[in-house]
């Protein structure tokens, strides 16, 4: 197939509402391969989605937007399939609601079906997103260490503890990179780290977050897997792992799982 046949290739967006364009995943699978099932997570945690280009028609017909913001339990039987849901919030564009609350509604009802577990929305006004402006991710950035890197496949060897010393840490770097297990197309996340235990070795732990460069994966999948390599390699007494990856077709993903039943590091980076 050629370039030029290639850039012509056009996806159908439909713009009213299809709730049928939604699709998800089951955890179960995953999981398994991690030696973890449903009914003995190791976390609690969330999946957040943060949709930019969210829009539909109020009852006179005139647009409104809002960026769609959705929580997605851990706990819930099956991930949202990412470009599913680009196409599915798309359907709102040309529909119309009476009301504020009957788009959030539709779309908590809709999100929680295909999740199979209690799904929550908000609707952010862009003033809202404008005065909280952008973040930064606690502690140390690792990204400064001066490192040989050779593996560029998910590689857990390099986790490793330095120390018997119990610390206190929070880790995080920008250098994450891997691949969607379904396009092939890269993913580029911002990673916090942070920790309770035996001190783990900096170095090894950038090597390990480098290693998922050629890695195809999805971002829930992945931070859990992050979660149990830590747990297994490390065994700190206390571990949150957060993702923050940047924006695919207006929409990003931040998954957090950790022991603790706490929220996650709600700021928005550079990248996102």
């Amino acid at each position: 197939m050629s370039d030029d046949t290639v850039l012509r290739n056009k996806t159908e967006y439909v713009t009213t509402y299809t709730p049928s364009l939604l699709s998800s995943i089951p955890r179960a699978k995953q999981r398994e391969s991690l030696g973890i099932t449903a009914d003995a997570l190791p976390f609690r945690g969330m999946d957040v989605w943060n949709a930019y280009e969210f829009t539909w028609l109020n009852s006179k017909g005139k647009p409104e937007v809002a960026l769609a913001r959705f929580q997605v339990p851990a706990k819930s039987t099956s991930l949202i399939e990412s470009k599913s849901l680009k196409l599915y919030l798309g359907s709102y564009a040309q529909t119309r609601f009476a009301h504020r609350s009957e788009v959030i509604s539709t779309l908590e009802a809709d999100v929680t079906l295909a999740a199979q577990g209690p799904v929550s929305a908000t609707l952010l006004a862009p003033d809202h997103i404008v005065h909280d402006g952008l973040g930064v991710l606690p502690g140390t950035n690792l990204d400064t260490l001066d490192i040989d890197v050779e593996e560029y496949y998910w590689h857990p060897d390099y986790l490793q503890t330095v120390s018997e010393t119990i610390v206190r840490e929070s880790l995080h770097s920008h250098l994450f990179k891997s691949l969607c297990p379904i396009t092939g197309q890269p993913d580029f996340a911002g990673v916090l780290i942070e920790y309770s235990g035996r001190s783990i070795s900096h170095e090894g732990l950038l090597r390990y977050l480098i290693s998922y460069r050629e890695h195809a994966e999805f971002a829930e999948q992945i931070t859990e897997r992050m979660f149990v390599d830590i747990m297994n390699r490390c065994q700190p007494d206390r571990l949150s792992v957060q993702l923050k990856f940047t924006r695919r077709g207006g929409i990003d993903i931040n998954p957090f799982r950790s022991h603790e039943d706490v929220t996650s590091t709600d700021v928005r980076l550079w990248r996102q």
